[in-house]
């Protein structure tokens, strides 16, 4: 801060002004309006020298209530990705986003709650802030602990004894991030929005259940270790909300979930995005019904012969300057419904394919390996616009995606539905963070790459 001396006329008017820097160039801005001179010259032998110093005294008090940090390291220092050092860095960041979302709010507001342990909120922000930038077991986390800013003291067994917690009060949270969200961004676009169906199946592990754990929602058994989520992403890529379901949810599952984002987000139309799903035709057939749409994949290896024809054929393919990727489509009808048949061939889903095809099935046709089909009611998007929405598929499952070492050995007693609600919870949240985090970068880089800078901080 400094004493800016304005000439008026004959006269002089002093304000207390700072400089700053915006967009390159440098600004200034009033701090405090001072007034005329020749207003305090009965009360200063020199007004000037006199705010002089007062704004020395403010600059004083500033430095002391907001002292600098100086961080001290040798020219040739370099940063070591496998060291575990005090503190995590990136972990703040992933902290800043939770807390941006209200995850820190919501937690404190029911500190004390019955059915809420001690350290509930610290173990969430501990886990989903893991889980932004790094996939990585529940225990390796905790055993990490002590990097976290933020103090943890509690226990493994803590940890996992408050998954129970999570899973209780999975809705009450997905609805804060939403509202909080909507409160300090902008309402969701809801003109066309996208619900991402996924499924996730992990082997039995043989660990131990807590059958006799009930959730509010009704469900007091384990259901074993096969379940599937249903995302709702806005417009522009922002959750909304997600669902837990079955791993192939039925048609009718499916429009129920339909039925919600319009119900109660006053969704205009959804298109829903699938990978294999044995319910395909029907969940179409219903989508076309209401008025919605749909991105499903469609399997080569079961398509008809005029289709695997089509694919294998090497006409009318667009391929890119490096001919690592070529595409096609092509508008049909199926079922009385206008569909466009989309196909992607990648040189290195090409090879990736034919090792593991040789591996699993000397006899399967190689033509195929490396094509990926979709099918859309999308007729009138491109075909990287529909890739593109396809994708939202992909990059839902990396995030989301179950370790077995977090389920056996269990040093806690927890039911597996009950474990995969918590988890489900966790990385929602996580997601979310992260992709708050890209909408404010422009979404000029990929998740894998922003989650990588604050990793290796």
């Amino acid at each position: 801060m400094h004493l800016k001396k304005t000439k008026r006329g004959e006269r002089v008017y002093l304000s207390v002004v700072q400089n700053y820097r915006e967009g390159g160039k440098t600004k200034t801005k009033t701090i405090e309006s001072i007034g005329y001179v020749d207003q305090f010259t009965s009360q200063y032998a020199d007004p000037i020298a006199h705010f002089q110093a007062y704004v020395a005294e403010l600059n004083e008090r500033a430095k002391s209530e907001n002292p600098p940090i100086a961080f001290t390291f040798p020219r040739d220092a370099t940063i070591d990705d496998t060291h575990i050092a005090q503190a995590r860095w990136g972990s703040a960041i992933a902290l800043a986003y939770l807390d941006a979302l209200g995850v820190r709010r919501f937690f404190e507001n029911r500190a004390g709650h019955v059915g809420f342990p001690a350290h509930a909120g610290r173990i969430f922000e501990m886990l989903a802030s893991e889980r932004m930038i790094h996939v990585a077991p529940k225990r390796e986390t905790w055993q990490r602990r002590a990097s976290f800013p933020r103090t943890c003291d509690f226990t493994l067994a803590d940890t996992y004894a408050a998954f129970q917690c999570f899973a209780r009060n999975e809705r009450a949270l997905v609805a804060h991030l939403s509202k909080t969200y909507q409160a300090i961004r902008e309402p969701y676009q809801v003109n066309s929005v996208l619900l991402v169906l996924a499924s996730f199946t992990l082997a039995d592990t043989g660990d131990a259940n807590a059958t006799n754990a009930r959730l509010a929602d009704g469900i007091d058994r384990d259901e074993g270790l096969s379940m599937g989520i249903g995302m709702l992403l806005d417009r522009t890529g922002i959750p909304m909300t997600y669902h837990v379901t079955s791993a192939t949810p039925s048609a009718d599952e499916v429009s129920g979930l339909v039925a919600s984002a319009k119900g109660n987000f006053g969704a205009k139309r959804v298109i829903v995005v699938a990978g294999r799903t044995p319910h395909a035709r029907e969940i179409a057939e219903t989508l076309a019904d209401s008025g919605d749409g749909f991105v499903f994949f469609r399997p080569l290896e079961t398509a008809a012969f005029d289709l695997q024809a089509w694919v294998a054929d090497a006409s009318d393919y667009i391929t890119t300057q490096s001919g690592s990727y070529k595409v096609k489509s092509r508008t049909d009808e199926t079922a009385g419904i206008r569909v466009k048949d989309t196909v992607l061939w990648g040189r290195d889903y090409a090879k990736i394919a034919r090792k593991q095809g040789r591996a699993e099935d000397e006899a399967r046709d190689l033509a195929l390996d490396g094509y990926i089909c979709i099918s859309s009611s999308e007729t009138k998007l491109t075909a990287g616009t529909l890739f593109h929405i396809y994708r939202e598929l992909w990059r839902l499952t990396e995030p989301f995606q179950l370790l077995e070492s977090d389920f056996s050995p269990s040093p806690y007693p927890v039911a597996h539905a009950i474990h995969m609600r918590a988890h489900f919870l966790m990385c929602y949240a996580a997601f979310f963070a992260l992709r708050l985090l890209r909408s404010d970068m422009g979404w000029s880089r990929n998740a894998a790459q922003v989650a990588d800078a604050p990793l290796r901080m």
